[in-house]
């Protein structure tokens, strides 16, 4: 049972006896609150983290949410992922469900700094010595990933809620944080888009929030063998360089799951967990909302 926390409610008049409620039941991890204040004293107060990498999320009644052109709001619940590189200012777009007025406001997006990282990995992982089989692999792997976290979009549960540090994860060091830069052998690559473990092989792994097992599969070229579970409106958390995979598409997992064992499958240099956390496409930051302290850290 997922706990609905609602501890507060605001109405918003739009000037012309339009009035939107906006109820917060959501609650970030890690004492994060619904405390989220906009540019101006009239928009809505939501919540989330307000930063670089973080996400913002509230329910709505009555009104669709939209950023830019894309809505969304699904079902009365509206979540947002802000990427490594978003903007210092969001604005969100409310629009009355039944027509007429609609209202823009901005939200301040903290920036944060990132450090860079280089890593040592086998040759084969060098673009230059890929061969255009293997690259096309890449590509049809990288889509298929896409795909399901597409899809994952439509799920409507709330699980994201209750985001949490798996007991059997806090033992461990965590290192290549979210958005470093990263150097593979010499070369830059794209921005680390989660975190590390370091963890012994055969170490289980547990998810970071109750869900659904959206895809479990194994070998790919970069992320090995790779776990992903859906915690609704296009949260997925996702478990790469796996040893082993004990579940399957479609299972119902908690914080007494295992999904599988770590190992050091893929683009790796040793034995670890790479924790990755997304809405939709968007890479976001799993330790703002499972390690103590981390969201408060970037908090406005």
């Amino acid at each position: 049972m997922i706990k609905r926390i609602s501890n507060y409610s605001r109405h918003i008049v739009f000037g012309i006896s339009l009035a939107m409620l906006l109820m917060s039941p959501l609650r970030a991890i890690d004492d994060g609150k619904c405390d989220i204040v906009g540019v101006t004293p009239a928009a809505p107060t939501i919540c989330g983290v307000a930063a670089q990498g973080g996400m913002l999320y509230g329910e709505v009644r009555g009104w669709d949410v939209y950023a830019g052109d894309v809505k969304i709001s699904n079902r009365g619940v509206f979540v947002i992922g802000l990427d490594r590189d978003a903007a210092d200012t969001l604005k969100l777009k409310f629009c009355k469900q039944s027509g007429g007025a609609c209202q823009t406001y901005s939200y301040p997006i903290k920036q944060r700094k990132y450090i860079e990282q280089h890593v040592k990995v086998a040759e084969r992982f060098d673009e230059d010595k890929q061969s255009p089989e293997l690259k096309k692999r890449i590509v049809a792997e990288a889509a298929r990933v896409q795909s399901v976290r597409a899809a994952a979009l439509d799920d409507t549960t709330l699980y994201f809620m209750n985001m949490r540090m798996p007991d059997d994860l806090k033992k461990y060091k965590m290192g290549s944080l979210f958005g470093s830069r990263r150097v593979f052998n010499n070369v830059p690559k794209s921005p680390h888009k989660g975190v590390d473990f370091s963890m012994p092989a055969g170490a289980p792994l547990y998810p970071i929030a109750d869900g659904v097992v959206i895809m479990a599969e194994g070998e790919h070229f970069y992320n090995g063998n790779i776990v992903m579970v859906s915690h609704g409106h296009g949260i997925v958390s996702a478990y790469l360089h796996m040893s082993k995979i004990d579940v399957h598409v479609g299972d119902m997992v908690n914080d007494k799951t295992i999904l599988g064992r770590v190992g050091s499958t893929g683009r790796s240099s040793g034995a670890h967990l790479h924790l990755g956390l997304y809405h939709g496409q968007t890479a976001i930051d799993p330790a703002l909302f499972i390690v103590k302290g981390g969201a408060q850290n970037v908090r406005n």
